[in-house]
């Protein structure tokens, strides 16, 4: 038996699947096209901030608050990690030379150290054995180290393998 339908009954079952389909790949093809755009290089690659940062470089006698080439540079562990400060060593360039070298960074062991170019060192990340992140420390440098528009790079060693954790290069 053949069933008969009245002309206000038939569906547009044809039309609405080939919308629907249609719809979906649209939608998905816009999906794979969104995840393969995200894996290409973007080209605005910014290269990451140094552990270990140079804030200030002062030339000014913090007593007579005049120029005297003090040579004060103060430091920031700028990361989140927390470093144990007698296991670095920090050795500053100036225009390219070797300057100074800083044997430890702990205040505490820089006293009855051979400490050559440094006076001393103090702030917050040089009181205890841990510099923990955001802390500063300032090194007393002799006079004379540094000098204004001089290139003065900093890099931070672990003294075990000489290994560079940081290097930072700034204008004084």
């Amino acid at each position: 038996m053949v069933r008969r339908t009245v002309r206000g009954e038939t569906a547009l079952s044809d039309t609405h699947g080939v919308f629907l389909m249609v719809a979906i790949t649209v939608i998905l093809a816009v999906i794979v096209l969104l995840m393969l755009l995200s894996m290409l290089p973007t080209g605005s690659w910014v290269e990451p901030e140094p552990a270990i940062i140079i804030t200030e470089i002062s030339h000014v006698n913090a007593g007579a608050g005049a120029m005297t080439y003090a040579s004060r540079i103060t430091l920031k562990n700028n990361s989140s990690t927390t470093f144990e400060n007698d296991h670095l060593k920090a050795v500053i360039y100036v225009n390219g030379y070797k300057s100074c070298i800083i044997q430890t960074l702990n205040g505490h062991l820089l006293i009855p150290s051979h400490h050559y170019g440094v006076k001393t060192l103090g702030g917050e990340g040089c009181r205890d054995r841990f510099w923990n992140p955001g802390e500063e420390m300032t090194a007393d440098l002799t006079d004379g180290t540094f000098y204004p528009g001089a290139e003065v790079t900093l890099k931070i060693l672990d003294k075990e393998g000489e290994r560079v954790i940081s290097q930072h290069t700034v204008r004084a």
